[in-house]
């Protein structure tokens, strides 16, 4: 702890700042400052930069370590390990980084061995093994001529060593390290043939875990290798050199650490490094004990190093045990939930934490209770000069959150509309870095207990709020994308969004995070917002829409929905033609420049497209009553009829085998809800004379009654097709 004079310069300093902040506050709440990308972390490296083969300005090193998190790590992470799941040419300058820390594994050349001679091998191992760093390694010394380039599968999708043909001199690496990944009909029998590779003078990686790769394996040619870890010293060597650490060996030889790391993979050892550069950063207070002051104050470091690696949850127990009184413990969990925050806001953020957990104030003694010196000092923490709390060490914060959310269960929803309501309470950026820093903890949390519970909580109540939507979007696209829980969120996120009594403001939440997710994971996405749009709600359909037109806009997504649409159409399960008529009406309603509806240009796949879209019409033309996304789109289509003549007989065609062409008979259901539809369009009104449109609205009657199989001839002058 500090001296009194300290604490008395930090109050004194307190006491300017809150007087100073009084005369200028704002009346209202200020906006958050503008946010980067989202992101999320990923497994055994930072995510590269894309790079197309052309010079490039270099991208920002994207390392990030969470001790004290200040709100950067949510804002970068959800690109950064898209990035790393895309089909991208790896970086030269990202590889080196990559292996700027590398320690092979004791079977390295085994593993090198069977690529050189191959062409394919198989790293296994489980997370945190550095099976990347690895594959990076072999590639680069097989041959430094290769291109490295990392391509990735929707879980289920089928793969072939064809895929790869074309392109000569390239290092492939196929990533199935996140959880659920896997390929369809096994991996094992496309990897018989090498001859295309061998003859491109091409290599494919292949990362996976021991597990994943046993159910896809069968016919394969022995070209798996286990990866053998290397001695845990050598690697936590590698990390503090790289990092500048003042005296590694000191570290490495201390048998505390020696025996904590012992066995550990390249993964975790890392996270013992960063945990001692954290230590090494802060300052020690010296304690009375035998022996000198350096090796009593290296003892201490390595003690709180031991401590931040269990989360400090022994201390965290000891001393919740030795403080029941309310006033301590929520100003701790008020301190690590708001730090770098001013202590002045801290302390009152910590009565109305009390008030949001259901505590009854008891009376309190003294001048109202404890004061901020004494709350300080009870936490164990300093308050520094600039009227800051100072937690007894990076991670601390992160720890005593998470202790409560493991240990009161039953008021983390309580507890997260705190948060919310501090973060939107909040100037600027410290606001931001409150809902940041939160979103990162509970991505651990969520880790770390396998339950969405928590992740839900935060993500339901900061949708309701407008200034924290886009961070619960980026929370929960986090989350799908980690590669140990995006398949139990993405699974969780399915139910909620067919869940009616789910709050709508989720659910369109929901939409942005299908956005956003479904540039590595379409298929899964467009089943969501199916869903989603079933719903009905504009706010949630209207995000619907605009998560389905963004994917349309990017060709290499626009051709894989179509051929999940096309099979969906013809589906025999009720909810998949469901979802592929919704996505159907929002892509209907996009136009060209000339307002035809895109759909109907030739250059888009039109002859492809015609039997979805009419089976997409058909399935619309059956629901009751119309959602808003079949009127606007059939606006859109009558009125290009109206504009573009050459239009009239596609779109009249397309609309009368949409009532008639179907083996069910239900085509008096969807002649009727035409009609509807055509009303909508231009509503009749029989006391006046006919006006143009309202003729032109008769005649796609005509056409449709026409062009029933079952009473041909009506005397209509329309021509059928």
């Amino acid at each position: 702890m500090g001296t009194g004079s300290q604490e008395w310069d930090a109050l004194q300093q307190l006491v300017e700042d809150v007087r100073a902040r009084d005369l200028h506050a704002p009346s209202t709440v200020a906006e958050p400052a503008e946010r980067t990308t989202p992101g999320g972390p990923g497994e055994e490296a930072a995510a590269p930069s894309p790079s197309s083969g052309q010079p490039d300005t270099p991208g920002p090193s994207v390392q990030q370590t969470f001790g004290t998190n200040n709100g950067v790590a949510i804002g970068v992470q959800f690109q950064n390990i898209i990035n790393g799941m895309r089909t991208v040419e790896l970086r030269d300058d990202w590889v080196d980084q990559q292996l700027a820390v590398y320690v092979p594994p004791k079977n390295e050349k085994d593993a090198a061995d069977t690529l050189r001679e191959k062409h394919v091998v198989v790293l296994l191992g489980e997370n945190g093994a550095g099976r990347e760093p690895t594959g990076l390694d072999l590639l680069r010394r097989l041959n430094k001529g290769l291109r490295l380039k990392r391509f990735h599968r929707e879980p289920g999708d089928p793969f072939s060593l064809t895929d790869l043909t074309g392109q000569e001199n390239v290092g492939w690496i196929l990533d199935l390290r996140a959880e659920g990944d896997t390929v369809k009909g096994g991996l094992g029998y496309s990897l018989q043939d090498t001859a295309a590779l061998k003859t491109a003078t091409s290599y494919l990686v292949v990362l996976a875990s021991p597990q994943v790769w046993a159910a896809i394996s069968g016919g394969s040619d022995k070209v798996d290798v286990p990866l053998e870890a290397p001695e845990a010293p050598d690697v936590l060597r590698a990390h503090l050199r790289a990092a500048g650490c003042r005296n590694p060996e000191q570290w490495i030889t201390d048998a505390r650490i020696a025996q904590a790391i012992a066995g550990k993979l390249p993964g975790e050892v890392k996270r013992w490094a960063d945990a001692v550069m954290a230590e090494e950063t802060r300052p020690v207070v010296a304690v009375a004990t035998a022996g000198t002051q350096e090796q009593n104050e290296f003892n201490q470091r390595v003690e709180r190093v031991i401590e931040a690696m269990a989360d400090w949850r022994n201390e965290l127990r000891s001393w919740h045990i030795a403080h029941p009184d309310s006033d301590h413990r929520n100003f701790l969990l008020a301190a690590a939930s708001m730090d770098g925050t001013p202590v002045d806001l801290i302390y009152r953020a910590s009565e109305n934490l009390a008030a949001a957990l259901g505590e009854t104030p008891a009376p309190r003694p003294g001048q109202q209770g404890p004061g901020i010196i004494e709350l300080t000092y009870m936490i164990g923490a300093e308050l520094s000069a600039d009227g800051t709390v100072t937690l007894p060490s990076d991670g601390y914060a992160e720890a005593v959150v998470e202790y409560f959310l493991m240990d009161r269960a039953h008021l983390v929803d309580s507890f997260t509309q705190w948060t919310a309501q501090q973060a939107a309470r909040l100037d600027g950026d410290l606001g931001t870095q409150l809902a940041d820093r939160v979103a990162v903890w509970v991505i651990r949390h969520t880790q770390k207990s396998r339950s969405v519970d928590v992740l839900k909580s935060v993500a339901k109540e900061w949708s309701a709020s407008k200034l924290l939507q886009q961070h619960a979007r980026d929370l929960l696209s986090i989350a799908a994308v980690d590669s140990k829980i995006g398949r139990l969120v993405r699974e969780q996120s399915l139910t909620w969004a067919r869940d009616d009594k789910e709050p709508d403001t989720l659910r369109a939440t929901l939409a942005g995070v299908c956005q956003q997710v479904s540039q590595v994971y379409p298929r899964e996405a467009l089943l969501r917002l199916g869903e989603l749009a079933a719903t009905g709600n504009p706010a949630v359909t209207a995000a619907v829409g605009e998560a389905i037109n963004a994917m349309w806009e990017h060709p290499d997504q626009r051709q894989r929905a179509r051929k999940v649409l096309r099979k969906w159409a013809r589906s025999a399960t009720e909810s998949l033609r469901r979802s592929s008529s919704h996505a159907f009406l929002y892509l209907a309603s996009r136009v060209e420049e000339n307002d035809t509806p895109s759909l109907l240009v030739a250059g888009n796949d039109y002859e492809s497209d015609l039997p979805w879209i009419i089976q997409s019409w058909r399935t619309a033309l059956e629901y009751d009553p119309a959602p808003e996304s079949a009127i606007d789109a059939f606006k859109v289509w009558m009125e290009a009829s109206v504009t573009e003549p050459d239009t009239r007989d596609t779109v009249f065609g397309i609309l009368a085998r949409a009532v008639h062409d179907a083996p069910e008979d239900n085509s008096a259901v969807r002649f009727l809800s035409l009609n509807r539809l055509a009303s909508h369009w231009e509503p009749s009104e029989p006391r006046k004379p006919l006006t143009e449109r309202a003729r032109f609205r008769d005649s796609l009657i005509d056409w449709v009654r026409a062009a029933d199989p079952t009473n041909p001839g009506t005397g209509s002058s329309v021509p059928q097709s």
